[in-house]
């Protein structure tokens, strides 16, 4: 069967749609027409198969529309602003005002600013919560800013100390409420300040709103606790009544053990706070601890710590100054318990040292190296507030002292610290509140660290106790034994220096690697007081020996050679002489970098004694004879001793070591 073409289909379905027989194509329809025809038809299909096709309706989707969830934002208010009403081309650290608002102010100053990250308080009361060992730090010093785990807050009396503490407490309860844990030491020697601290507390509550009334404040409740050898909850239920609390203070009675187990009671007042903190309703939770010693359980430092950081409990402790470099001071004791003797006394208590290891090398006996103001408070109580957020407050009367303090000047229950120096200044020598395996690390890591706590640890130096400087001429064989005699004591404490001086010398190397203020301020200021005692000890020794060669008095009335201190140390030796230059160099550079620190106050001490010796002669007339003395003799009067034995027998002194 023939095949049909395409031009036969269209004669066909042109004749059945219009009836009629003809179609465009036949007769004289030129086939060229039949082809455009054709063509356009396939262009248009193949265009048709390019047009988008129309998308499907979309299914609608149901909104459901909430009220948004206001959430409290607590913001501090800046403390300082720049305001200018000039038009600035360009804003913030590029502005004309760079200095004043671009400029990274924190309690310390670091190379690189440091803002540790904030930690959320959690609602459970197992969650550890580590926070970060690091404070803010920023190029410049800002002496303004306050900040939480501060442990250099001086004070005269700790109802200034009081007085801060209601702004801490003021502020806790603007965001909830607040449990206060008052602990008190027991001991004889805080006994006056805990009248002089419950009457303070008395106005704070009025301050605070309380008012002495409960329905006034229910959102601050207190708990007191008072510790010895023991430990005791003086209020058994917390309590908003202000009269219950300062009476609950007014009434501790005084523990004479002498034993006070200080981070126990802090440890078991945060474990009684542990339900309340958690609520309902949630509160925080502060505690304030009283006390003027160290503690006789730093071992469980740590651990309270740990208690406290875990609870989210900030600790804050009004205590005590501890001396600079030394572990224990003089307190004079006033007796105020009229069945003891009144009088006055010296107590020898444990309030120091500021860091965990020994950093200052004692070059004098302990009576005579005075103690001084270190600016910090004892370590471990003050690591403790650190650690938890809390402030050390360093309390004592003398605080606003000018210059040396003497004996009578020292107030009543106070240590005998000679000298103290602005908080403001030492921020920047802050002690390593740290874990003591990362201090360990530190030490190894730099030599000059290293060097500065082995020979802090030593057994301290003692250099010549008034050593000989007159030596009267007899004859030439009885000057010549005074000489030799004199040599001796030098002799005696030479290896001990000379071991000393080689110790701290091993880590000379990494001196310049010490970033810290405070390691480098230390190294510079030890160094250089061990270099003195040595250059002046060798000088000393080689001034007898040129002396026991034989000398001549210019004038010949005179007949006694006398050793002064003298500047030039060139007769010594040109060993001396260097390390005299030595010396010198780390002791001005503690006092050009570290002004009104304690390390600047010792070197500047120290340079003002010169460090060789120069002969001088004068006549003592130790060759003219020697006239005697009569004597006499007398007896007492009978009646003025029966008169004593008729009197009551003199009251006893407290011990003591009790207190």
């Amino acid at each position: 069967m023939p095949a049909v073409s395409s031009l036969d289909r269209f004669r066909l379905w042109w004749q059945e749609y219009t009836g009629e027989e003809e179609t465009p194509f036949d007769g004289d329809t030129p086939a060229w027409a039949v082809s455009l025809v054709l063509h356009v038809t396939v262009l248009l299909a193949m265009a048709l198969i390019g047009l988008p096709v129309a998308p499907a309706k979309p299914r609608p989707i149901a909104i459901v529309a909430t009220e948004p969830v206001e959430t409290e934002v607590l913001l501090d208010p800046p403390q300082e602003l720049t305001v200018s009403v000039e038009p600035q081309p360009e804003a913030g650290a590029q502005s004309d005002d760079a200095l004043e608002v671009a400029q990274a102010l924190a309690p310390t100053i670091a190379e690189e600013s440091i803002v540790p990250e904030a930690v959320e308080d959690s609602p459970t009361a197992e969650v550890d919560v580590e926070l970060a060992d690091v404070i803010p730090t920023g190029l410049q010093l800002d002496s303004d800013i306050a900040v939480k785990g501060d442990v250099g807050v001086g004070t005269t009396g700790a109802s200034g100390a009081v007085d801060r503490l209601t702004v801490e407490i003021a502020a806790s309860l603007e965001q909830r409420p607040t449990l206060i844990c008052w602990v008190f030491d027991q001991s004889v020697s805080l006994a006056a300040q805990r009248k002089e601290i419950a009457a303070r507390l008395d106005r704070v509550f009025d301050e605070l709103g309380m008012n002495k009334s409960q329905a006034n404040r229910p959102d601050l409740l207190n708990l007191v606790f008072a510790y010895g050898k023991g430990m005791q909850q003086v209020i058994e239920k917390p309590t908003s009544d202000a009269d219950a609390v300062v009476a609950a203070i007014e009434n501790i009675a005084v523990d004479d053990s002498g034993v006070e187990m200080t981070f126990a009671a802090i440890r078991a007042a945060a474990e009684r706070a542990k339900l309340l903190r958690i609520g309902p309703p949630r509160r925080h939770v502060m505690i304030v601890a009283f006390t003027d010693e160290v503690g006789n359980d730093p071992q469980l430092a740590d651990q309270t710590a740990q208690v406290c950081r875990t609870q989210g409990i900030p600790v804050y402790v009004v205590g005590v100054p501890a001396p600079f470099g030394l572990p224990q001071v003089k307190m004079k004791f006033v007796e105020f318990d009229p069945q003891y003797d009144g009088g006055e006394q010296w107590a020898v208590v444990d309030q120091g040292p500021e860091t965990l290891y020994p950093e200052f090398v004692r070059i004098h006996p302990r009576e005579a190296e005075e103690p001084i103001d270190s600016g910090f408070g004892p370590f471990y109580l003050s690591k403790l507030c650190a650690e938890t957020g809390g402030i050390y407050f360093a309390v004592h009367p003398n605080r606003g002292a000018r210059g040396r303090v003497s004996d009578a000047e020292v107030a009543p229950m106070a240590s005998r610290l000679r000298r103290f120096f602005a908080p403001d200044a030492l921020k920047a020598y802050r002690p390593d509140y740290v874990a003591a395996v990362k201090i360990d690390q530190m030490i190894v890591a730099n030599k000059a660290k290293k060097a500065l706590v082995e020979a802090a640890r030593s057994s301290q130096i003692s250099p010549m106790d008034a050593p000989t400087t007159t030596f009267p001429r007899v004859d030439d064989g009885a000057l010549a034994l005074l000489l030799a005699e004199a040599q001796k004591g030098a002799a005696k404490i030479q290896p001990k220096i000379d071991a000393l001086y080689g110790t701290l010398a091993a880590g000379a190397a990494d001196r310049d690697a010490i970033k810290e203020k405070r390691w480098q301020a230390g190294y510079d200021l030890s160094m250089g007081r061990v270099l003195a005692v040595k250059i002046r000890t060798d000088a000393y020794n080689i001034m007898l020996a040129q002396a026991k060669t034989g000398m001549k008095f210019k004038n010949p009335k005179n007949d006694t050679w006398v050793l002064e201190p003298s500047d030039d140390v060139s007769a010594t030796g040109s060993q001396t002489d260097k390390l005299a230059k030595q010396c010198r160099t780390y002791l001005e550079r503690v006092v050009k970098d570290h002004p009104g620190t304690p390390w600047a106050f010792l070197a500047g001490e120290e340079l003002k004694t010169p460090l060789g010796y120069a002969w001088t002669e004068t006549y003592t007339g130790v060759n003219k004879p020697q006239m005697g003395n009569g004597g006499g003799g007398g007896g007492g009067n009978p009646a003025d001793d029966q008169a004593r034995a008729r009197l009551a027998p003199p009251k006893p002194k407290r011990p003591l070591k009790n207190l």
